[in-house]
């Protein structure tokens, strides 16, 4: 079945965009709520190098990193590149390109995708904890009714609608790499973010212990 592939691009596009501005709006509540002199610039490139994970990852799992898989996913590091954070990462010392994944053998990218979320776990503790922090106070005092999780869910739904659109974006979309993108976003995200919403979740201008 053929897809429209600018349709592809747009509709990820809308959903990137539809994530920057969550983000956008929930450092600035952190701010205001906390005082703290935050960067939204860092959490925006934190969210590009763990979407990217997820993309890399569904891009990999049909064995196969194609050009327009290449070409999709480098329209998502505007803010933060994944392989320039992993080039730049002493303790990897993986100087890759996104051309260079392409190249590699089948059993290598396997091993580069299983180590991906060792590799950005700690990336994505920093972003998650001023998120949290706003998706639990913003529960319990903002002007809307919300639930503890809510705006998570918005930002993995996003993630979602992307990495679904990229396992089509070469015409051959196999469940194997929605499934990929699903297990991942959890693995990467969904298990900090729900933990500090769990018993230890943070309040209004608190700290992690």
């Amino acid at each position: 079945m053929e897809y429209d592939r600018q349709d592809i691009l747009d509709k990820a596009a809308q959903a990137y965009d539809h994530a920057e501005e969550t983000i956008r709006a929930m450092d600035k509540v952190f701010q205001n709520v906390t005082g703290s002199d935050y960067d939204a610039e860092l959490t925006l490139a934190q969210f590009d190098m763990i979407l990217q994970g997820v993309l890399l990852s569904v891009a990999c799992a049909d064995g196969v990193f194609d050009p327009v898989e290449q070409d999709f996913i480098r329209q998502f590091a505007m803010h933060g590149d994944l392989l320039e954070y992993i080039k730049n990462d002493a303790e990897f010392e993986m100087d890759l390109t996104w051309d260079l994944i392409a190249s590699l053998p089948e059993d290598v990218s396997s091993a580069l995708i299983q180590v991906l979320p060792q590799v950005l776990d700690d990336q994505c503790e920093s972003f998650i904890y001023p998120l949290a922090a706003v998706d639990f106070s913003y529960s319990q005092f903002g002007g809307v009714i919300t639930t503890p999780g809510d705006f998570l869910k918005s930002i993995e739904a996003d993630m979602i609608q992307i990495a679904g659109l990229l396992a089509f974006v070469d015409s051959d979309g196999t469940e194997d790499e929605i499934s990929a993108a699903v297990s991942m976003i959890y693995e990467l995200e969904g298990k900090h973010w729900r933990d500090l919403l769990s018993g230890r979740a943070l309040g209004a201008g608190e700290e992690k212990t």
